[in-house]
């Protein structure tokens, strides 16, 4: 008689077999030290822009200028405040200088734009001339610029988006689809439609997508992340013109970390590609291209895109990625992560408010872009105000609040700008963003273990955050919702659950906000009808765990169900879950 392990590796080898012809595991990704804020390498770059800088302002010539506003940007200083002596700042040398940009070349104009906004500057109004407009009238036949080329869309859309335009406006959304219409089969972009795909193009089109709102899990980001891992070479860098160089390294780094991952993870031979590029800056604080540089290289425009780099950020700089849950009166209406740059916000009147930093409101309106639903605010005395989101209106003492990493600060959304303002003090990570009193405290749940077996017990720990003091309290009384079944916590925060499927769990209490989700995930059970767990592991979970074998995330098969143990690979081990669970079910 044939036992249902047997039955499974029977099936197991069948699927494998006739699905993949050869599963590489050399991407799989390596664990390491992260690179941290590198405040020598950081400083040291800058250091020697500053010791490049012209008595005019300039830094090597005007298009190298803008590149090295974005990076004094991305580093934290102003760069209004850099300068010659008392002499004009790179900005007002940018701004003093700008005939010399071609008007008819989409890319001149993008790169003004992001360098402008990079400092703060509204750029639909440089001297009296709108550029944002200008780049609008470069907007053809659903794409920006030149219709034979790609580059020019990539950066027109973080253009657009560093200056505050809409993800859903006909100029993004189209262009995003002209994107996206355009990835080669490999998964990368190449300058041009037809074209190889290439490092640059592909980090850029990728830091373009995410900048615009497509989110990092779907097939288009994860083809062209499983891109970049294959062209990262043994010495950890990544490759231009057949040679690793730190201009490739620098856009790659930004693209990686505008997914949502730690580019110091990316390794290859144990050389992460944040140790490749490191390796090519010079004692000076200068960095070359590649090891032996040719005397045409500017190491200022290298210097630039390492800098941003190396302070893992993204372009546009004056942006950054902001995970946003808004929790309505009866449910959760909204949760994603998005990414907030300067905005533009409508109120309830039709006039325009413009914000060159982002603020709360901006993440709010970046939300409503991507997740479809509406809000209103309206100009009172102390700022915006606002009273509607998806249609729940402020009544009485009731009303929208929003806190910071769970603190409540004291100043409106549209005064808050992110990693600015305190308190909380920066770097901010999460916006929580609610409809209640102002008494209300948010609640947190956590559970003492995410992976179960069928019948395993989970327990919960329900907590909630005393604004007074400042500190996490347990929460006795909580409901947790589990299913269609409600468990409340003991007096000390804890209650117990019996996992026999894996929907989420979540807390809530009468003038509490409501926590956010936890995942359970049950071993073997990895998918059913509808893509849903359905309380046994058969066929469809050999199916799955099979066709994710030798997946990571970035891989085009990734699929974090079947990760069971959650190592960040389906390999061997989650194979064995699945294999000692085969033929179970519920009770």
């Amino acid at each position: 008689m044939r036992t249902p392990q047997k039955i499974f590796w029977t099936v197991f080898c069948t699927i494998f077999l006739t699905s993949y012809s050869i599963v590489s595991l050399s991407g799989i990704n390596k664990t390491s030290t992260s690179f941290g804020n590198g405040d020598g390498p950081i400083s040291e770059a800058l250091g020697y822009l500053r010791s490049t800088q012209q008595s005019d302002g300039c830094i090597s010539d005007f298009a190298t200028s803008n590149w090295a506003v974005m990076a004094i940007a991305a580093a934290g200083e102003d760069p209004h405040n850099w300068s010659v002596g008392e002499g004009p700042s790179i900005v007002d040398y940018l701004t003093a200088n700008r005939d010399v940009l071609d008007l008819g070349k989409a890319s001149d104009v993008e790169r003004f734009i992001l360098s402008m906004t990079a400092a703060d500057e509204d750029s639909r109004d440089i001297n009296g001339t709108d550029y944002v407009e200008i780049l609008k009238n470069h907007f053809v036949n659903g794409q920006i610029g030149d219709e034979e080329w790609l580059f020019d869309d990539f950066w027109g859309v973080l253009a657009l988006v560093s200056n505050g335009q809409a993800a859903n406006s006909t100029i993004i959304h189209e262009t995003v689809e002209f994107i996206k219409e355009h990835q080669n089969s490999d998964g990368g972009w190449g300058w041009a439609v037809g074209a190889g795909s290439d490092v640059d193009d592909t980090a850029a089109a990728i830091m373009s997508l995410i900048s615009a709102g497509e989110d990092n899990s779907t097939e288009v980001v994860k083809k062209a992340l499983q891109y970049l891992r294959n062209n990262q070479q043994p010495d950890g860098g990544f490759p231009s013109w057949g040679v690793t160089n730190s201009a490739s390294d620098s856009w790659a780094i930004g693209a990686i970390c505008s997914s949502g991952q730690d580019p110091a993870e990316w390794q290859v031979n144990g050389t992460s590609v944040i140790d490749h590029l490191l390796s090519l800056q010079n004692a000076d604080g200068s960095f070359n291209w590649t090891k032996t540089d040719p005397e045409w290289v500017n190491r200022a425009l290298m210097t630039s895109y390492a800098i941003v780099a190396l302070c893992l950020r993204q372009y546009p700089v004056n942006g950054l990625p902001i995970y946003i849950r808004i929790e309505g009166s009866q449910a959760t209406i909204w949760r994603q992560k998005v990414f907030v740059a300067a905005s533009i916000i409508i109120d309830d009147q039709g006039q325009e408010h413009y914000f060159t930093e982002p603020i709360v409101l901006g993440a709010l309106d970046k939300a409503a872009e991507v997740g479809g639903f509406d809000y209103k605010v309206k100009q009172t005395a102390w700022g915006l105000y606002l009273y509607s989101v998806a249609g729940e209106e402020a009544i009485g003492t009731k009303g929208w609040m929003y806190r910071i990493d769970y603190v409540m600060p004291g100043v409106g959304m549209g005064a808050f700008i992110w990693n600015v303002t305190s308190s909380p003090p920066p770097p901010h990570k999460d916006l929580l963003l609610y409809y209640g009193e102002w008494t209300d405290l948010p609640l947190k749940i956590t559970v003492d273990k995410t992976i179960v077996r069928r019948g395993d017990t989970v327990t919960v720990f329900v907590e909630y955050f005393d604004d007074t003091e400042q500190l996490w309290h347990p929460l006795e009384g909580a409901i947790v919702h589990f299913l269609s079944t409600q468990f409340t916590t003991n007096a000390t925060g804890y209650t117990i659950i019996t996992i026999l499927v894996d929907p989420p769990i979540w807390a809530e209490k009468e003038s509490f906000i409501r926590s956010d989700i936890v995942k359970i995930k049950w071993v073997g059970d990895v998918t059913g009808p509808g893509g849903w767990p359905d309380g046994k592991v058969d066929m469809r979970d050999i199916y799955l765990v099979a066709k994710a074998f030798g997946s990571y995330p970035s891989h085009p098969r990734w699929n974090p169900n079947a990760d069971i143990n959650d190592d960040g690979k389906v390999d061997m081990r989650d194979i064995y879950v699945v294999a000692r669970n085969f033929g179970k079910t519920d009770p």
